[in-house]
């Protein structure tokens, strides 16, 4: 059943080809030129005297990922629901609720992952890092864990609310402070230590002190793995319920 959403996925693709191309050629070299560049220039190297371009790469990546999905979580839960009624005609299929949703956010996840490959390398050449097959693997497997947990987030936001408005404003706020309390750009040395206790709760921050760990410690962290990941599948479960009291008023 799941080939079917990615098929869905890709036909609803082709109907915003050249935005999305653009999008995805555009949004790595200004990343690189108003992230990279900037704080490169303050930062040169982390507490643990690792180059700040290898360490701040993933989370760029993960940035590049949030803003490529953040608009196919809106198509498919906000539009979708309100404008298209294609979740509504989805409600009324034998597939569950928790499998509606299951297969919404992994599909996205999966559509997001793929369009995020070119400017994944694009990223790669501007900032003039190389990454091994290992890696690589290690990276796409931490985006993916990253998306399941920000594809729930917009889900539940989208669901939640019938005025575009409201969605788009708590989104913001939302994602903003995912990107600056997950160190995705900042290390938490540079944060007071009364909130890193509370921070590093995050599943963000875990999938992302997971892959560090992994890639400059040859650490695999099994908390920082199983943690973010077993919290996104029991946010599929608690969106389940939430789209299902949706269709019930």
């Amino acid at each position: 059943m799941i080939k079917t959403f990615l098929l869905r996925s890709f036909w609803l693709l082709r109907q915003r080809l050249i935005s999305t191309v653009t999008l995805i050629l555009l949004l790595p070299i200004i990343i690189f030129l108003t992230i990279s560049i900037g704080m490169n220039n303050i930062i040169m190297e982390t507490m643990d005297n690792i180059s700040y371009e290898d360490w701040v790469f993933p989370g760029l990546v993960m940035i590049i990922n949030t803003i490529i999905i953040a608009p196919i979580i809106f198509r498919d839960f906000y539009y979708s629901r309100l404008e298209s009624k294609t979740l509504v005609t989805l409600s009324l299929t034998p597939l569950s609720k928790f499998q509606i949703i299951s297969y919404l956010i992994i599909s996205a996840t999966v559509e997001g992952l793929v369009l995020s490959l070119l400017p994944f390398f694009i990223l790669l050449y501007l900032m003039e890092l190389a990454i091994g097959i290992t890696s690589f693997i290690y990276i796409i497997l931490a985006a993916f864990i990253f998306n399941i947990i920000i594809g729930n987030a917009l889900a539940t936001l989208s669901l939640s609310s019938n005025k575009i408005n409201t969605i788009l404003v708590s989104a913001s706020i939302m994602l903003l402070f995912i990107f600056y309390s997950s160190q995705l750009l900042i290390e938490f040395e540079f944060y007071p230590a009364s909130i890193i206790d509370i921070f590093n709760l995050l599943p963000t921050t875990m999938i992302l002190n997971w892959y560090r760990s992994v890639e400059f410690e040859g650490v695999f962290n099994i908390n920082s793995f199983f943690i973010p990941l077993a919290i996104g599948f029991v946010w599929l479960y608690i969106n389940s319920i939430l789209i299902k009291r949706v269709f019930s008023q």
